[in-house]
């Protein structure tokens, strides 16, 4: 037997409590985290790693560098050319007999037909992909000169710790609320130099700015 309130074990016979008067049950009740939502935000405010950071912060940066976007449509142009041409010139090598195959007529016909169609579309899509890098070089070309841009102004305007004077930060405040109030700062200064760029540009020249400026956290 249990108290229900102070928690105390009793053994059977007994029915009331001894200390709180209270009437015993067999089993305690389930208990339910009641920790209000408020406590539970202090206690992840309590984060003071700058990986941990990182992770908070790229959950929802969806900026995709131009430099990777050229590489991987330059992998794939040169992929799909690769298999559509082998695969077209293999197809041709076992119709001439010069791959011999062991099939009735009608099944080289479908095969012929199948994998024809196949390597085709691999070819025109890997045709497609290299059409594209001229332009996605360009764009890399600018996103460069747009860093620069962005950084050299910047860093002639900014340091450490101007930002965190001008936020009236402290030392002892929180790791992960100094995050927030710096990005917010850098981004928005950024935001209002150069309103041209996207708002997925602007999140990643802060985050990349944030790394040099504050390399400790």
């Amino acid at each position: 037997m249990w108290c229900p309130k102070c928690k105390a074990e009793y053994r059977d016979g007994i029915t009331i409590c001894a200390d709180c008067g209270c009437p015993l049950v067999k089993d305690l009740p389930v208990e339910i985290d009641s920790t209000p939502a408020e406590d539970k935000a202090k206690i992840l405010s309590q984060i003071d790693s700058h990986e941990n950071l990182q992770a908070l912060s790229d959950g929802t940066k969806a900026y995709v560098e131009m430099e990777t976007k050229y590489e991987d449509m330059k992998s794939t142009a040169y992929s799909f050319i690769l298999v559509g041409a082998a695969g077209i010139i293999l197809m041709l090598f076992m119709f001439v007999g010069i791959i011999p195959l062991q099939f009735a007529a009608y099944m080289k016909s479908i095969m012929g037909i199948v994998m024809g169609i196949l390597f085709l579309i691999f070819l025109v899509i890997g045709i497609r992909s290299y059409m594209q890098l001229g332009s996605l070089k360009s764009q890399v070309k600018k996103e460069a000169e747009e860093r620069e841009s962005a950084k050299t102004w910047f860093f002639e305007n900014f340091q450490a710790n101007t930002i965190d004077e001008s936020l009236g930060l402290i030392p002892e405040e929180q790791l992960q609320q100094k995050y927030f109030k710096r990005s917010g700062f850098m981004k928005q200064k950024l935001s209002q130099q150069f309103p041209s760029y996207t708002d997925a540009f602007l999140d990643y020249l802060t985050e990349q700015f944030y790394e040099e400026l504050f390399p400790q956290d």
